[in-house]
């Protein structure tokens, strides 16, 4: 078939999981013979880290590099007052001009979500990696909670200093929502009349190539953000002996220290990433937030390393399906505390293979 993936941003041009799963996806298919392209936003990685050229490996996906005239400003409008002229044009022309068989919208609030509207014969997807379609924080977060009420959402943007978009998401014309987690796929329920299916997401085989010496360690991996629970794993960490190794960057990142029991190693080329994954006792994720379904767990599962994440959002599915034990409560850190103090690796010698395969099987039934 023919597919068109529609994303904010694509590696190497990107700056979460989310974008890496278009990658993993985007490549994936083209190795089942599908012929894929892919449409993304370089204006939005302007945006958020400049325009810097970094070196490209498509590898058989052909790649659209969206640049608007008014560069910067395209995708704050697209998302705040909805889809801008160049967006939805290069959009438009690429349809007419390619006649997809699939179009697939990933995270695309800063391509505007005029382009969920079909102006094609073609299967519309879209999967939500995060709570847009129903939240304008992204996040289902109201002063520190999960929002139940979904009311005063602009008030509510106000005040945790987000901007509030005036374009309205209509979902009607997508054939298929895909959900990587039953949680994510429950809250959509409550506000959207459409078909949800859930596929958890995936990552393919991994190669380590890096080595490392350290030894008996645990592992954080992600934004240095208070959401991600990070500070309070830092200061658990410093009331026991054990080791922990902390990677990524983010706006608290100042406030971890190097000491005794904690190694702040700030970015890492993604071949360390995993090398220190693979080595680790257990990779730790005490978010204080739903998240939806991390690729930092299936990465640490595929390099045969366990997790440890806290009971919010579609994190636990994950966990469950290795060992419901590993899941503690989000604001509990006692609990954590005695997971680590009391935690045996040897006991997780097999764990699941979260990869394309088991991924393909419900995805290929959408295409069809």
């Amino acid at each position: 078939m023919k597919i068109l993936i529609t994303t904010s941003f694509y590696p190497p041009y990107h700056l979460g999981g989310d974008a890496t799963h278009c990658k993993y996806l985007a490549e994936a298919l083209v190795k089942e013979g599908h012929e894929v392209q892919v449409l993304f936003s370089w204006d939005a990685y302007g945006l958020k880290k400049g325009y810097a050229n970094k070196e490209e490996n498509w590898k058989g996906v052909k790649v659209h590099k969206l640049k608007s005239p008014l560069g910067r400003l395209e995708p704050i409008l697209n998302y705040i007052i909805g889809t801008q002229p160049y967006t939805y044009n290069y959009f438009k022309e690429l349809i007419k001009k390619e006649k997809f068989d699939v179009v697939h919208h990933h995270n695309i609030s800063l391509l505007g979500s005029k382009l969920l509207k079909k102006i094609g014969d073609y299967k519309n997807l879209y999967t939500a990696h995060d709570y847009w379609l129903i939240c304008s924080k992204y996040d289902l977060l109201k002063n520190g909670k999960v929002c139940e009420q979904r009311k005063n959402c602009a008030m509510c943007c106000l005040s945790h200093k987000k901007p509030y978009p005036l374009a309205k998401i209509d979902v009607k014309d997508l054939d298929y929502i895909i959900s990587p987690s039953e949680y994510l796929a429950n809250q959509l329920k409550k506000y959207l009349n459409k078909d949800i299916v859930v596929i958890n997401n995936f990552v393919p085989s991994i190669k380590v190539e890096s080595k490392i010496k350290e030894k008996d360690y645990f592992l954080f991996v992600g934004q240095i953000e208070e959401h991600k629970g990070i500070l309070k794993l830092v200061d658990l960490f410093n009331s026991t002996d054990k080791k922990l190794i902390v990677i990524g960057g983010g706006s608290k990142s100042h406030l971890i220290k190097n000491c005794k029991n904690v190694t702040y190693l700030g970015f890492k080329p993604l071949n360390e990433v995993y090398a220190y994954m693979k080595h680790a006792n257990a990779l730790i994720l005490p978010s204080q937030w739903p998240e939806n379904n991390s690729m930092v767990i299936i990465e640490s599962y595929m390099l045969g390393t366990p997790a440890i994440a806290s009971n919010l959002g579609g994190n636990p599915e994950l966990i469950n399906i290795l060992d419901s034990k590993l899941i503690f409560k989000w604001d509990n850190f006692e609990e954590l505390k005695e997971r680590i103090l009391n935690f045996n690796k040897k006991k997780y010698k097999t764990l699941p293979k979260l990869d394309f395969k088991r991924y393909y099987q419900k995805y290929r039934g959408l295409l069809e």
